[in-house]
């Protein structure tokens, strides 16, 4: 076997090393991109968990698109306490909100014993009074007509004892 020579040898090392550090840094590249990878499966997993167990975005109830309330429609209402369960008309009216109606007044109804929960179309806009029926779960058939000219609302919802059953305890 021959001898390399000084030169050789230098050289031959040099190369050598510029392999290594190529290798080396194609390692670290790939582990870098193994990383990133892992991370985005994590955060898609947990944002799988927390769609699918601690929150249900999607609901079993098909929505009915007419019964909705529309871009520009204002749908005013009172929201009234007759179940006698202190607070209870701040959480309707924070999903009644949440669904675009307007909320003007809530307070609690003269009477504290309501048995059924039941809406007072004021107005005579039963369409009006329908959509609020269907955002709650009440049936139409708990729907009232009471006209009163003074009144600056489409309908008052008065909060019954049956509330456990409507939509905004589900």
């Amino acid at each position: 076997m021959a001898k390399r020579g000084f030169l050789e040898t230098i050289i031959g090392s040099g190369e050598r090393e510029r392999k290594r550090r190529k290798h080396m840094a194609l390692q670290v590249v790939s582990w870098g991109f193994v990383a990133v990878v892992v991370l985005f499966v994590a955060m898609l997993a947990g944002q799988f968990v927390t769609r699918t167990v601690l929150t249900h975005p999607v609901s079993g109830e098909i929505d009915r698109p007419d019964m909705l309330v529309r871009k520009g429609e204002r749908i005013q209402i009172n929201v009234l306490n007759g179940s006698g369960k202190a607070r209870l008309g701040q959480r309707f009216t924070d999903y009644l909100r949440a669904r675009k109606f307007d909320v003007v007044h809530t307070d609690n109804y003269k009477d504290t014993s309501v048995e059924h929960s039941f809406i007072i179309d004021r107005v005579g806009d039963s369409a009006s009074s329908k959509k609020i029926a269907y955002a709650l779960g009440i049936s139409n058939a708990y729907i009232q007509r009471d006209i009163d000219t003074e009144e600056y609302v489409k309908a008052d919802l008065i909060i019954g004892k049956d509330f456990m059953m409507l939509n905004p305890m589900k």
